[in-house]
């Protein structure tokens, strides 16, 4: 095991902690107007979320990363109750989201690059602040986030308001050692690494491209994302929508036997009706309950299991 150290809401941890680790879920969300227009995403009762980290304990789960950055639904007392209720480590995010979690009003469209960039730097540094969905948030914890969470929508890197966030986001990232997870839909993946490792000076080993299985035919931008060092985040397991579990198994093997095992990262992103504890069938237990048992029994070996559910989390998530 190596010596990094992971920031959790209950402090840091050692990558022996850090365990079978998810890097991109969602475990509580609580007052972003969003919750108006998508019930899903109203996973607000704090017993619920404990007990669906639970039930991800009880099938070997140690880690996981909550996806919902600042002013986005966050709330970072109700994390850390949730992880010491759950026994399971909790990343929490700082950063900014896609457009539909702010009001037209929201000081996210107005706020500097340099401002924007020192809040998201002090979250990790000093801890994470409280609200933020209509006002600047005024009440910080000394609860730290682990990670920086960015975006890039349908409009790509057309978007002059996204490209100023990307590189606030992008900047604290690197001031703080901290790694970037970027949410993207298809578009302009290569441009927003050139922006983050080529401009920024990043390394591409600490950004994390989020759901590139959303998008299951045409593999060879899987590879040509993959070719630039970045992690994958084959993020929307249990998503059927999207593609079927046949499908997924077979972009992984095509990835890995393209070469690039080191580089994917697996985990589900779910709302609640992918919450065993809000009433679905499927829950956040789900990879280690069904899916990777598929793996097996499809002929993956346990050191590429090993690899991308425990060591490559431990290199994408590491912080300093």
């Amino acid at each position: 095991m190596g010596q990094y150290q992971y920031q959790t809401v209950l402090g840091t941890i050692t990558e022996k902690e850090l365990g079978h680790t998810q890097p991109h879920e969602h475990i509580y969300i609580v007052g972003t107007i969003d919750q108006e227009r998508c019930p899903l995403i109203c996973m607000n009762n704090l017993p619920f979320s404990a007990n669906e980290l639970k039930l991800y304990a009880a099938k070997g789960g140690n880690t996981v990363v909550d996806a919902n950055p600042l002013a986005t639904g966050r709330d970072a007392l109700a994390l850390q109750d949730i992880s010491r209720l759950s026994g399971v480590n909790i990343i929490a995010t700082t950063g900014y989201h896609i457009p539909k979690f702010y009001t037209q009003e929201h000081w996210i469209w107005t706020e500097s690059e340099e401002a924007l960039e020192e809040l998201f730097a002090s979250e990790i540094t000093e801890g994470m602040f409280l609200g933020g969905f209509y006002e600047k948030p005024e009440y910080r914890t000394d609860i730290r986030a682990g990670l920086v969470k960015a975006m890039i929508t349908r409009d790509g890197m057309q978007d002059e308001w996204n490209k100023r966030c990307l590189r606030a986001a992008g900047r604290a990232a690197k001031r703080t050692g901290a790694s970037i997870m970027v949410h993207t839909e298809g578009k302009d993946e290569l441009e927003m690494i050139d922006l983050l490792a080529g401009k920024i000076g990043l390394d591409p080993k600490s950004i994390l491209v989020c759901h590139v299985d959303r998008q299951v035919e045409d593999l060879k931008r899987h590879e040509e994302i993959a070719k630039t060092g970045v992690f994958m985040e084959y993020d929307t397991i249990t998503l059927f929508q999207f593609h079927n579990n046949a499908d997924e198994l077979r972009m992984l093997r095509h990835m890995m036997d393209q070469g690039f095992t080191d580089q994917i990262l697996i985990s589900t992103d779910p709302e609640t009706d992918r919450m065993k504890s809000y009433g679905s069938k499927v829950g956040i237990d789900y990879i280690l309950e069904h899916f990777l048992p598929l793996m097996r029994v499809s002929g993956f070996s346990e050191e590429e299991i090993t690899k991308i559910t425990r060591e490559n989390p431990a290199q994408a998530l590491k912080i300093g």
